[in-house]
């Protein structure tokens, strides 16, 4: 009778355990997809935006002709600024109305903040974030074609650069993900970016719109943007766990720090003839269709952010960076669909070469999805630190990684 029970209570064990991990697999997958569209609107927008041109001046040639003297949107400082000024704002905002709401003072909501202020995560924080950033990851690009290979490794790189940041930063009382976690989820990151320039035939998934780099500077600025970013969302679930910051506020407090410091570049910009700030605001402002280009450029940031810090809650900071490869599946499915609603033909028919690699591209999600559920990460046993607990805000040994979940 005791075995009975004793089985009865695995079995029901092992249902919830199941149920939980299902639940998890559909808000984390419901998370990456809402990322990958905003990441793609953004994408489009962005390069709508560069494309937009401002007429100057009409000049008349010898045959009578009027032709029009255009100036295109090249102001990514300035839409840099604006952006970090309205996602602080935004989620500052936000943070007050809850505080409100809760029957709070703001002073009583940041009565937490204050004592963490001086801890050198948030410098980091507000660098990294202001570095790696989508836009001004913009800034930059090759001059010359990169191997298609090479290209999907360092894409890929971004996955164990976060198992390693995380390791370091986070410590030893939050686990890390396997070696053979790691390692698999790098293969299949390459296998989806090297499949998807090869169906594209392209280096589309990554794109510029102001200065070209070769040589030395390339593979300098091209090695931090590689790794500032994943260290920023690594960063925020140290901020979040560790410091125990509301998410709201870590994004309000995050984007308002680096709009001020971004404000002294800003300005060395303007005088220094880089960039005419006073005239990107004429052009945002005197232009309808710019103007609320900029305005959704905004509003996509603090959605990608939010979306971002639930990733990061839901699963880790190695998970949320590991879920930026699947952008590339979104808009191979994408691009399928068109193809099968435009077409009557079968792919491997029409197109041989994208079907082999689209074959290539199922065995990257697959071998990706293999990585993600099979993360059984428990946090190592570390004896209790008083000392540790307070500067942690009372956190508990067990990490925000796949262990919670099991």
């Amino acid at each position: 009778m005791d075995i009975a029970k004793e089985n009865l209570a695995q079995s029901a064990s092992m249902s919830e355990a199941l149920i939980r991990r299902s639940w998890l697999v559909v808000i984390v997958g419901s998370l990456v997809v809402m990322w990958c569209m905003l990441d793609s609107w953004n994408h489009e927008m962005s390069s709508s935006l560069f494309q937009m041109s401002e007429v100057k001046s009409m000049n008349v040639d010898r045959s009578g002709a009027l032709s029009a003297v255009t100036e295109p949107f090249k102001y990514t400082l300035t839409l840099a600024f604006l952006q970090f000024s309205f996602t602080g704002f935004v989620f500052c905002s936000m943070f007050a109305i809850k505080a409100a709401h809760a029957g709070e003072s703001v002073g009583q909501g940041l009565a937490h903040l204050w004592p963490t202020l001086s801890d050198g995560r948030w410098p980091a924080l507000v660098s990294t974030h202001i570095f790696g950033s989508v836009l001004l990851q913009s800034l930059m690009m090759p001059t010359r074609m990169m191997s298609l290979g090479l290209f999907a490794a360092t894409r890929a790189v971004e996955v164990p650069i976060a198992a390693g940041v995380r390791a370091k930063v986070m410590g030893p009382r939050f686990s890390a993900p396997s070696l053979r976690t790691t390692m698999l989820m790098f293969a299949a990151a390459w296998l989806l970016f090297f499949s998807y320039t090869q169906i594209a035939e392209c280096l589309c998934v990554w794109s510029g719109f102001g200065v070209a780099l070769s040589g030395m500077a390339l593979y300098f600025v091209y090695a931090l943007l590689l790794t500032i970013p994943a260290t920023n969302v690594v960063l925020q679930e140290s901020v979040l766990v560790q410091l125990q910051v509301s998410p709201i506020l870590m994004q309000g407090v995050q984007n308002l720090g680096a709009a001020v410091l971004f404000m002294p570049i800003l300005i060395a910009a303007h005088f220094l003839g880089y960039e005419n700030v006073t005239h990107a605001v004429a052009m945002i402002t005197g232009h309808r269709a710019v103007y609320m280009t900029v305005l959704w450029l905004c509003v996509q940031t603090v959605a990608i952010s939010a979306v971002t810090v639930g990733l990061v809650l839901n699963t880790d900071s190695f998970w949320a960076v590991a879920a930026r490869s699947v952008r590339v599946v979104f808009w191979w499915c994408r691009q399928l669909l068109a193809f099968y609603i435009t077409s009557g033909t079968l792919l491997s028919v029409a197109r041989p070469h994208a079907s082999l690699w689209s074959f290539v591209m199922v065995c990257g999600i697959v071998l990706g999805f293999i990585s993600f559920i099979t993360d059984h990460r428990q946090t190592e046993d570390v004896p209790e630190d008083k000392s540790l607990l307070a500067s942690e805000g009372g956190s508990t040994a067990q990490g925000l990684g796949m262990g919670k979940y099991v």
